[in-house]
């Protein structure tokens, strides 16, 4: 009984384990996915403080006219 029990607990832990390791790589999965929208939005951000400028500037050259 004493072995039947050890092989039990060998056969939970790494069926645990295997659980773990899944939990990981899809989380690590999902933080990768976030990064690169992250850097879209970044540069949306970018992109768009340009048009602002552009806006801010074509307003004030149009105010001097």
């Amino acid at each position: 009984m004493a072995k039947e029990k050890k092989v039990d607990l060998r056969k939970e832990a790494e069926t645990k384990m295997q659980t773990l390791v899944e939990q990981h790589n899809e989380l690590a999965r999902d933080i990768q996915e976030a990064n690169a929208r992250l850097g879209e939005i970044k540069q949306m951000i970018v992109e768009h403080q340009g048009y602002m400028k552009g806006l801010e500037a074509c307003e004030k050259d149009c105010e001097v006219k």
